[in-house]
């Protein structure tokens, strides 16, 4: 599952979880499912995170980062 269904898949578990009447064991488990999806989201965006920063320590010197004057 790619980060993008996770994320969509979490948003329609938040929008059932806000339906009124849903099932107590219902939404225990809606929620357990969502808890683990938002971990493996974090995970995933941490490990992103880390790739950009070792590709940016390795880039130093190499580039420069300059203001655009922008009118």
């Amino acid at each position: 599952m790619t980060i993008d269904e996770a994320l969509a898949k979490l948003d329609g578990i938040t929008k059932h979880l806000e339906e009124e009447g849903l099932p107590l064991e219902d939404a225990v488990s809606l929620f357990e499912e969502g808890i683990a999806l938002a971990a493996k989201i974090k995970a995933e965006l941490d490990q992103a995170r880390l790739r950009v920063e070792r590709v940016i320590e390795e880039a130093k010197g190499v580039f420069t980062i300059e203001d655009l004057d922008l009118p």
